[in-house]
């Protein structure tokens, strides 16, 4: 039985209830999005623009998903007008987005350009051909434009736009009028006291104007160059030992007295920091335990990150030489401002000993596999060895047969390690037809065929027919350089060859057999049997007595012994290495023929690089040939000098002995040749040469003298040409006798047909 009380307390529960859901429901529910139409559209899809929606069918009308929607397609940024429209339907209400797109951009013109090319304008522009022309880009694109023509160095330049219609569509064109190129006149260096203008102005890609700018187009600013050169004097600083570098952005302004740019660089240099105490921690067993050097930085030195790197890679290579493929040290440094020094601590992981698994050699399309593998001087299953691997790379490419030769390590597990090799083939075989002109043989033409890898087996082959005005030759030679994949090499050489003289001519016709052995990676023997047939005739009547003899024909019968040391890290175009070879050469007696006589012979070549590109070379040539069996030495085995080829800045043949104005050659010859070439153009192979020659040619009956040495000096260019190195040299004789002539440019030059 319900009592008085509960009923007082029911009634006012209904009521808070009512009140709630009254208030809790709306008093109009948004009527819901039941289809939606797509009006005025040309070339974008329908899809498209109902995807940019905030609003779909099936949700609730709202207007701000309306205004939402309406931003999202005018960011588009191809309609020139948007508007949704609501239209009631039967369960809601239908929305009707109305467009109207901008007008399709049919072509885009400059007038006025000259200075920057067009595709260099048109990278920077929104409105390109077949975009949509929205005007509210075009002063975007106008101020990209400009900036295009300021980092060129037309820091005035005016330009103006246009849009005018055109048939389904709208032309743009940009009016320019360029300025004079603004061009830098001074570079200011501010706040530098250690590091003086001239090494900062040299790591700087930005240069100022100079009498030769014309040539090279330095002068100019650009503003990525000018971004770069932050970076490159803050290195220049870092090598110094200055860690604590700033350099501020360039402030570019018209120069104060009006000629061209200024620009002013602000460096904040620091203190100078020292290498403190330098420890080793990790798996280091007596540090260093392995090393292949002293290092480059010792504790107290100043401090170059780049060497301190160096070292660090040293001692990583160096645990690789063991074995340990996956060693890593990380380098951890401490800085103290306060003692203005750099503690550094080698943290070692050496890993596991690794052993090879597999080599992979990929990328040799003509080359034969084996030619390859055997210039590897690591096999599969060796122990892991980085210099194996180095000396690997490099006598794969001192091959000469590929122009790319890349060799890398990949990870099979802890003890693991695949080698992959991979080649690109280069131009190793060329035919050739064409001309030439050199100082010695005057105009030559010339048929040669040359394949420096024949059928892919590592072989060389070369056929070669000149004919001239005072020459001609034609020869055939072969060669193996690894004779069944061994250590033996073996040669074969057939030539004929005729050379006229001021004073004879001269036929020489015959061949040789070569084989060779290599005790090492650098170091062979050799054997060479030569026989040469030599006719001497059309003898002036006022030539020497010397050459008179020779008059008919002789041959030469010999057998040359010799031991060859080669370093060079690229034969065919060294930076660095040592070539040195001892020859003697026995000719008659048992062997026949009717020259008697014995050749020794010792050459030596020393490259190494100077600065950077810049490679020094060294070359000494002492020959020493005497008879025996009461002959004497015929001139066709005699020793001449001057030319091109040995002693420049002379008359080719006209060094040593003469007779009547006349070279009759020596039985000593002693020559010297230093040079410092640098690569002027890289890609194209062409480089610069300055050279100094020393040297001299002496017969039986004279003393050898260091008075005696003739020298001369010079400048020329070389080119690595497809039909071989063409030379262009002027030598100077640095002591002309009276009746010496100087011979000026001595060229040896090839032009293809």
């Amino acid at each position: 039985m319900t009592t008085l009380s509960q009923r007082t307390l029911f009634i006012p529960l209904i009521v808070v209830v009512c009140v709630f859901v009254f208030h809790a429901s709306p008093a109009h529910a948004a009527p819901v999005v039941t289809d939606i139409r797509i009006e005025g559209n040309q070339r974008v899809d329908s899809s498209s623009i109902t995807k940019a929606l905030s609003i779909g069918i099936g949700d609730p009308l709202s207007d701000s998903l309306v205004t939402l929607s309406v931003r999202n397609l005018y960011r588009l940024g191809v309609f020139s007008r948007v508007a949704i429209e609501e239209s009631p339907s039967e369960s809601g209400v239908d929305l009707v987005v109305k467009v109207a797109e901008f007008p399709m951009v049919r072509r885009v013109e400059f007038v006025g350009r000259k200075a920057v090319e067009e595709v260099e304008l048109k990278k920077v522009l929104q409105l390109k051909a077949f975009s949509f022309a929205d005007p509210g880009k075009l002063n975007e694109d106008v101020k990209a434009l400009k900036a295009v023509y300021s980092a060129a160095g037309y820091h005035g330049t005016v330009i103006t736009s246009e849009i005018r219609e055109a048939e389904k569509g709208v032309v743009i064109t940009y009016s320019i009028r360029e300025s004079e190129k603004s061009l830098i006149h001074e570079v200011d260096i501010v706040g530098n006291r250690n590091i003086d203008d001239h090494a900062i102005k040299k790591v700087m890609l930005t240069k100022e104007i100079g009498p030769m700018s014309f040539l090279s187009d330095s002068g100019g600013y650009d503003a990525a160059a000018a971004a770069d050169d932050l970076q490159r004097i803050q290195f220049l600083y870092m090598e110094k030992g200055f860690l604590d570098v700033r350099v501020e952005e360039p402030e570019r302004r018209l120069h104060p007295e009006g000629r061209g740019l200024y620009l002013s660089l602000r460096v904040e240099e620091g203190p100078q920091y020292t290498l403190g105490t330098v420890s080793y921690t990790g798996d280091w067993q007596a540090p260093p335990d392995h090393a292949r050097r002293e290092p480059d930085i010792k504790g107290g030195d100043v401090f170059v990150r780049s060497k301190v790197l160096g070292d660090l890679r040293m001692y990583e290579d160096s645990y690789r030489d063991e074995g340990f493929a996956w060693c890593r040290i990380e380098p951890r440094f401490e800085k103290d401002p306060e003692k203005k020094t750099v503690d550094l601590n080698l943290f070692l992981r050496k890993g596991p000993p690794v052993h090879i698994r597999w080599i992979h050699v990929s990328g040799n399309t003509k080359t034969r596999d084996y030619v390859i593998r055997r210039e590897m001087r690591i096999m599969e299953g060796d122990l892991f060895n980085q210099k194996k691997l180095d000396d690997s790379r490099r006598f794969i490419n001192g091959m000469g047969f590929f122009s790319a030769v890349d060799i890398r390590t990949e990870k099979v597990d802890e003890g693991l390690a695949d080698i992959y090799v991979r080649v690109k083939e280069g131009t190793a075989g060329s035919l050739s037809a064409g001309a030439s002109y050199s100082s010695v043989s005057g105009l030559v033409g010339t048929l040669q065929l040359s394949l420096g890898n024949f059928s892919g087996r590592g072989q060389r082959l070369n056929l070669s027919l000149e004919s001239g005005d005072e020459t001609s030759t034609y020869s055939v030679s072969f060669s193996e350089p690894r004779l069944f994949s061994g250590v033996f090499s073996f040669g074969a050489d057939l030539f004929d060859r005729t050379n006229e003289y001021s004073e004879y001519s001269q036929d020489s016709k015959g061949g040789s057999l070569r084989l060779g052995y290599r005790l090492s990676d650098t170091s062979s023997v050799s054997g060479r049997y030569r026989y040469v047939s030599y006719d001497v005739y059309d003898i002036d009547l006022d030539a020497s007595a010397i050459i008179r003899e020779q008059e008919g024909v002789s041959t030469t019968s010999s057998l040359r012994l010799g031991y060859n040391y080669d370093t060079r890290d690229f034969p065919r175009d060294p930076r660095e290495g040592v070539n040195l070879s001892l020859t003697t050469e026995v000719a008659g007696g048992a062997l026949g023929g009717s020259n008697d006589f014995i050749r020794y012979q010792a050459e030596g070549s020393f490259f190494t690089p100077l600065l950077g590109d810049l490679i020094g070379l060294a070359h000494l040539e002492v020959g020493l040939v005497r008879p025996y069996g009461g002959d004497d030495i015929p001139v066709t085995e005699r020793y001449f000098m001057g030319g091109l080829y040995t002693l420049r800045g002379f008359e080719y043949r006209k060094v040593g002995p003469l007779e009547d104005g006349e070279p009759v050659g020596g039985t000593r010859s002693f020559l010297m040749n230093l040079e410092a070439t640098y690569p002027l153009i890289k890609d194209a192979g062409i480089k610069g040469v300055l050279f100094l020659d020393g040297g001299n040619v002496w017969s039986e009956d004279e003393d050898v003298k260091a008075g005696d040495l003739r020298y001369g000096a010079g400048f020329g260019f070389r080119w690595s040409a497809p039909i071989g190195l063409l030379r262009l040299e002027w030598g100077f004789n640095l002591d002309p006798k009276p009746d010496e002539e100087q011979p000026g440019w001595e060229f040896s030059i090839g032009t293809m047909f």
